[in-house]
């Protein structure tokens, strides 16, 4: 079976065939592509031929130049990761992890792999051994970083219920991020957009936490799927606040993209949501890497 083809006629069960998937121009602002415990290459062809086979006209991968654990520590397949970003830099971007433990090597490492390397920004991992979330003030000189490359900023966040008495957002990892984190940090830096991931885990909640803040947009990627949650986004938030990504290889695409498909929306607000909105976002970094970009 080639990457184009499915067992079955997506048509036949009302659902979208390849082509209409690439008539969305599909971005997956969320992609895993070289997590695993296999070469780069091998983890990145194998976890490509289901973007292919899906349509997804360009993936945004997550963990360049370091690891969910250890953000700051240089990975022994960096030069080769590093390859595949030039190599299909038409079709994949990358983005670094930083640590607001460490500004100044967060900072360094913006440096090395945006200023002067192919990523297009960062990602605030689902937390760190120092226990900072992204409202620390740590972070401004991070943030200020990032405005000054034209960054893209990516925040993990969620609301683990625990504690006593249970509420969401008390058993989250140390320095894991909340949406109301999100939303400390981007009182302090009202001009410069950033996403918040992942929904907080509770979309009512992310979106009610963020609605204030004109330069935040919600991801729903690795969230539990619910019928009618991009819709009440989109009503607290506006659609052109919502971006989309896909969470693989942990999470299908089917589910994800049915998230979007679900929702009572116009053609044009999904292609808002499925790559519109985020190539607004990311458009002045792709000028100024000399990439191709169609908003």
């Amino acid at each position: 079976m080639t990457p184009r083809e499915f067992f079955i006629n997506p048509a036949d069960y009302g659902l979208p065939t390849r082509d209409e998937l690439v008539a969305y121009r599909i971005w997956d602002t969320h992609f895993h592509g070289f997590y695993g415990s296999q070469t780069p290459l091998e983890q990145y062809t194998r976890n490509n031929f289901y973007v292919e086979r899906m349509g997804i006209e360009r993936s945004i991968s997550l963990e360049i130049g370091g690891t969910l654990d250890a953000p700051l520590v240089p990975s022994p397949h960096d030069d080769a990761i590093r390859a595949i970003l030039e190599k299909d830099k038409d079709r994949l971007s990358g983005i670094t992890p930083i640590d607001p433990g460490f500004p100044d090597e967060s900072c360094a490492k913006m440096d090395k792999w945006i200023r002067n390397g192919p990523c297009i920004g960062i990602k605030y991992v689902g937390g760190n051994k120092s226990g900072i979330t992204c409202s620390h003030p740590n972070n401004d000189a991070i943030i200020r970083r990032a405005a000054e490359l034209n960054a893209t900023i990516y925040i993990h966040t969620w609301l683990k219920v625990g504690g006593m008495p249970r509420l969401p957002g008390r058993d989250n990892n140390p320095g894991e991020s909340t949406p109301m984190d999100v939303a400390k940090l981007a009182q302090r830096f009202p001009n410069v957009p950033m996403i918040c991931g992942h929904s907080g885990g509770d979309w009512e909640l992310g979106a009610r936490a963020i609605r204030p803040y004109k330069n935040v947009s919600l991801e729903f990627a690795g969230s539990d799927p619910h019928s009618g949650s991009v819709d009440y986004a989109i009503k607290e938030l506006g659609v052109d606040r919502v971006v989309w990504g896909g969470h693989g290889p942990s999470r299908s695409y089917a589910t994800e993209l049915g998230k979007v498909l679900d929702a009572d929306i116009s053609r044009a607000d999904r292609m808002k949501i499925f790559g519109g909105n985020f190539r607004k976002m990311a458009a002045a970094i792709f000028r100024q890497k000399n990439l191709k970009i169609e908003v």
